[in-house]
């Protein structure tokens, strides 16, 4: 019998990722992942309905996950479906619950606090790429030369010494 299991989802996170280690020294992150769905609501206008996942990541994706992402954070998650299993020891009535074991996750728009960078970083493969923890340092108006409203070294005023017409 033939199976496929692979999910895509985006939305944002719930609470604060529970990163921890194994005795073998692999870090564990679970996260719990926000999903709205906008749907009519019957009466001519539109209605948001979430549902809540739990995400697991292993290795060194549940390290960095853990380190750059926060509450509220969204981000986009690539992975597979878990159906974990397991008896309640209170009223020993058999429990599931599905969870998405993560293979790979990006940033997802920009940051809303302080701290949580610009987005579009990925982290693939054991790889960082693009990831800084601050924003980045976009240039001044005294930069190009000029103080001010004078134009600076570019003549032309109105654009605070960034000229108006760059020669490329």
């Amino acid at each position: 019998m033939a199976s496929f299991n692979r999910v895509i989802l985006m939305g944002n996170l719930t609470r604060d990722p529970e990163v921890r280690q194994a005795q073998n020294g692999t870090h564990i992150t679970k996260a719990g992942l926000a999903v709205n769905e906008r749907m009519p609501d019957g009466q001519g206008g539109w209605k948001e309905e979430a549902s809540f996942i739990d995400v697991v990541i292993f290795g060194k994706r549940a390290e960095a996950f853990g380190r750059y992402l926060r509450k509220g954070r969204s981000v986009l998650i690539e992975g597979k479906l878990r159906q974990s299993r397991w008896q309640d020891k209170e009223t020993q009535q058999n429990r599931s619950k599905l969870e998405v074991i993560v293979d790979n996750w990006e940033f997802v728009g920009g940051g809303r606090e302080e701290g949580q960078g610009g987005g579009g970083g990925q982290y693939q493969g054991g790889q960082q790429q693009q990831q800084q923890s601050s924003a980045p340092e976009f240039p001044q108006p005294s930069d190009f030369g000029g103080g001010g409203g004078g134009g600076g070294n570019f003549g032309g005023g109105g654009g605070g010494g960034i000229p108006d017409d760059v020669p490329f």
